[in-house]
């Protein structure tokens, strides 16, 4: 695809992809961010888009996105929803080493990349195997284990 064909297609389509996803969300951000990346995927892998399919195309494309961040999210809730304990047995001095380990551990999760986060989250929150993560996000079970590897060595240093 041509500089001059992709600039037509992102002037003709990337204000009603936007609105689908907006339609979606009801999070203006969310839907700016999705339809950027979707015109960036079609740039960066050099797709030709057909230009009587290209509605049918970037809506897939955007759907699917706006999918994969949604369980991201969902799986990030449910994983710190998950560390929460019952703290009516815990002297408060077991309270304030646990919210001081929440948050070196909160903090820890933000610094990791969003591959790093996504794949331990999958890991620990969902007890998905790495061939199973693998497949989800697309990537090789390699790269899985590299991301975990480089997680969990961001986690050794909290420990430390």
């Amino acid at each position: 695809m041509s500089k001059e064909e992709f600039r037509n297609l992102f002037d003709k389509r990337f204000d009603s992809v936007r609105s689908f996803i907006y339609y979606r969300c009801s999070d203006e951000e969310m839907a700016s961010d999705i339809a950027q990346d979707v015109f960036t995927k079609i740039w960066e892998k050099g797709m030709n888009v057909h230009p009587d399919r290209d509605k049918n195309l970037l809506y897939k494309m955007a759907s699917d996105m706006f999918i994969t961040r949604m369980r991201r999210k969902r799986i990030e809730l449910d994983f710190r929803n998950s560390i929460k304990i019952d703290r009516e047995e815990n002297s408060p001095e077991d309270d304030m080493l646990y919210n001081q380990l929440k948050g070196n551990y909160a903090k820890v999760l933000g610094e990791m990349n969003q591959g790093q986060r996504d794949v331990f989250l999958m890991s620990r929150s969902e007890g998905l195997k790495y061939e199973e993560i693998s497949q989800r996000l697309g990537i090789g079970v390699k790269a899985v284990e590299k991301r975990m590897n480089g997680a969990l060595k961001m986690l050794k240093k909290l420990k430390q």
